[in-house]
């Protein structure tokens, strides 16, 4: 079978095969339109196919997934980092700028919210909490400065993103370190700012057969509401005279959460 009659049986998204026939023959995908009459060996394929089919998510599969322009290890121990994320990112370094608050839509139904409770002029580090892939942390150590610290309450989540520090040559400029949201900071006294995509699905959200069946919980659900850790999270740092601003992921809805 060559690369077009592979791609035109593959019996799932057009997009999504390419990506998985350029995987499986280590390629990537403009060599696939490049040679479309080449002779494969589709086994490794094969196989691959089938675990899309079982809804299996394609970055889980090819155990990469694209972030801010570079590539990161994924598996089933982090979210699949998304474009929201992404802008979450782009509002955090707007306020470092601009020191204003703000909120902004990042996605349908998903706000970043970004608030300013100190002279944001004096901060020279920047926690990631929740920090999942460490895409979040690993992109403001490579676009600023700053200081980073990444926490997670999951080991597996830090291994990942640890090993994607080391991929991307910052692992000696981020502190990982383990607990519970806001738990491994309650000991830093210089100024920071908290970058943050927690939890904040409802529990009883219908979500996509990819994500509810493969994604972390953990990383997802946030209580009835989903404002649960959010409320938490940003109630904790109002009360921390070191804190002088946080980037939040969230809900629209959780909006009304955060006066």
């Amino acid at each position: 079978m060559d690369v077009k009659e592979a791609l035109k049986s593959s019996g799932i998204d057009g997009l999504e095969a390419e990506v998985l026939l350029a995987h499986a023959l280590g390629k990537n995908r403009e060599w696939l339109m490049a040679h479309p009459e080449e002779e494969i060996d589709q086994a490794e394929y094969e196989v691959l196919l089938e675990r899309r089919k079982t809804n299996e998510p394609v970055a889980y599969i090819t155990e990469s997934q694209d972030f801010y322009g570079r590539d990161y290890f994924v598996d089933n121990r982090v979210l699949i980092p998304r474009d929201s994320t992404e802008r979450i990112v782009d509002l955090a370094l707007d306020l470092l700028k601009d020191r204003e608050d703000c909120v902004r839509q990042v996605d349908l139904g998903v706000v970043g919210f970004a608030k300013v409770f100190g002279n944001v002029s004096d901060v020279h580090t920047v926690v990631d909490i929740c920090t999942g892939s460490g895409c979040i942390a690993i992109t403001l150590a490579l676009e600023t400065d700053m200081n980073i610290i990444a926490t997670d309450i999951s080991q597996d989540a830090l291994d990942v993103a640890k090993r994607n520090a080391k991929t991307h040559g910052v692992e000696d400029r981020i502190d990982f370190r383990l607990g519970n949201l806001t738990e491994p900071i309650q000991d830093l006294e210089e100024p920071f700012l908290v970058v943050t995509n927690p939890p904040y699905v409802p529990d009883e959200d219908e979500l996509m057969e990819d994500v509810k069946d493969f994604e972390p919980h953990l990383a997802l659900f946030g209580g009835p509401t989903g404002s649960d850790l959010v409320v938490q999270i940003y109630n904790s740092l109002q009360q921390n005279n070191a804190c002088k601003g946080c980037v939040i992921e969230c809900r629209t809805t959780h909006l009304d959460f955060l006066a």
